[in-house]
Formats: structure tokens, sequence, C-alpha cells
């Protein structure tokens, strides 16, 4: 029996990524909800320096919405209690040995914790999931995948900062489940999971965009034919046309895809006039 039969995986009990990342949020928010509740404070609670008029002294980065890694000791019975239940009564935390025989078709849940900022006193819990890059010594490298609640600001609770796309280094001590999901049979449009952004033509916004790999996002496009190419301005960027929804083209660029900026264009072969301009996006792919 393999190391990860032994642990017991839970391969056989997770439908789709996707909903891993969704019972893990409904759990803990059961939890948490009296919780939060009993938290929320008026606005005269706030730091005295917080202001609306537009004078307010804090900076940009001061207010910048942060998190930490929760401890698997930290966690409540009650959670825990809830994340047996949900995963057929086989659950336990990973080994070691589990750990590292973990391959990028897994995936790893943990608990994340807001800090308080400027204008934001207080702090939300929410448990993620993202998918396996790599497996070292004292972390896994993994990507964030949805759905994430509460990475930004809201009312006076601050936001984690853990979002959407983002690589990050999970220490082995914080794993709260490892898991395989079973192959899916979606196709198409959000078959990788929700899109993370919806971008505007940056010929229009004048805006660049800065997105992750394995990450799917919206493109607003002008219209739709069949007939329509897609080019890249640069060598070494793959990416993948997920689906169509409307006006909107889900696409999602590779992990292998050289960092840095891109132009990404959209042309449509017309049998009397050739190529025709669609539509452009620029583009800065993040770590």
């Amino acid at each position: 029996m393999t190391a990860m039969r032994t642990v017991g995986i839970v391969a056989a009990t997770v439908a789709a990524t996707a909903a891993v990342g969704g019972a893990a949020y409904w759990i803990y928010q059961r939890y948490k909800h009296k919780r939060d509740d009993a938290e929320r404070t008026k606005a005269e609670d706030r730091p005295a320096d917080f202001d609306d008029d537009g004078s307010d002294p804090v900076t940009p980065e001061e207010r910048r919405a942060r998190g930490h890694y929760i401890p698997r000791t930290e966690i409540g019975a009650d959670v825990m209690k809830k994340f047996e239940e949900a995963f057929g009564g086989g659950y336990a935390p990973p080994k070691d040995e589990v750990i590292d025989h973990l391959t990028q078709e897994d995936v790893v849940l943990f608990g994340v914790e807001s800090e308080p900022v400027p204008g934001y006193p207080e702090t939300r819990e929410e448990v993620l999931t993202a998918k396996v890059r790599t497996v070292e010594r004292s972390v896994v490298r993994a990507r964030v995948i949805g759905p994430v609640v509460h990475a930004e600001h809201h009312g006076s609770h601050a936001g984690h900062g853990f979002r959407v796309g983002d690589m990050v280094e999970v220490p082995r001590g914080v794993i709260l489940l490892a898991a395989r999901p079973k192959p899916t049979e979606l196709e198409g449009y959000d078959s990788q999971g929700k899109s993370a952004a919806t971008f505007q033509p940056s010929h229009k916004t004048k805006q660049t965009y800065e997105i992750h790999p394995g990450t799917p996002y919206d493109l607003v496009m002008p219209y739709i034919t069949e007939d329509i190419e897609w080019y890249v301005d640069r060598e070494l960027v793959k990416f993948e046309l997920v689906g169509t929804k409307g006006l909107h083209q889900q696409i999602v660029f590779s992990e292998d895809s050289m960092r840095g900026g891109l132009t990404l264009r959209a042309l449509d072969r017309d049998p009397k006039t050739g190529l025709v301009f669609v539509a452009r996006w620029e583009f800065d792919i993040q770590p």
C-alpha cells in the first residue's frame, strides 16, 4: 500500500478541485459565523487616524491587506470535527511521508488569518485551497485557487491578502488536508475554475494587466467568430482558450510560460480583406 493510500489522501472523496475549496470554505464559515457577528464594530470604534475626508495620513502600504498562516494546533476542535465529517471520517492531517509524495495533480488546504491595519481593526479567518507546484524541505509551493472570499478589506474587517493565482509557500505544519481531485468531464467555459478577473481590451483602457499562470481570466471581446486567430508577441509563452460565454473569452496561460510583459492580439481572418484587428491586451505575467 502506498503512502498516499495509507494516510487517506481522499482522492475518492473529492469530485473536483473547486469542490474541495468550496467544502472547506463552507465548513469554516459555519464555525466562524457567530464570532464574526460578535466582532462587528461601529464606525466610531475605528482608529483615530482613520478619516474619510482625504486627509488620512496612513500610507497605502500600511493599509495593504496582509495575513498569516494558522498552525494546525490553533484550528478549533469544532472545525477539525467538521473536516472529519466532510471527508467520510477518514480525515487526518498529512504526514511528511505523504507530503513528500505530492504531485502537481494534488491540492493542499490550509488556514489563513488577516492582520488588522489602520481603518480595519477586525480580522477574518479562511481556509484556502492551492494547487501543488513543488514540494520542498519545509514548505509546499502552491498556487491559490478559488473560491477566495476574504482577501480584501470589507467593512471594519481587514482582508488577508491571499488572492486567486498567488504563488504561496505553505509550511508543512499548517497543511490541514492533501487531496487529489478526481478527473472532471467538464469542458469549455469555467472547466478550469472561475475567472479570477475580467479584462477589457488594453487598446481601450490603456492598461497593462498583471496576471498569474495556471489561472483563468475572462477577456471581453467586441465580437466573437470562428475565424478569430490569436497571437502573442514573444516566444516561450503558451496559453489555452478555455471557452466562451457571451462575449467573454476565457483564457489560461500555462505554468511554463516565460514571466514578464507580453501583448496578446485577436485578429479576424476575413476571406475578402484578410486579417482584421479585433482587440489587444497588454499583460505582465507574474511569478
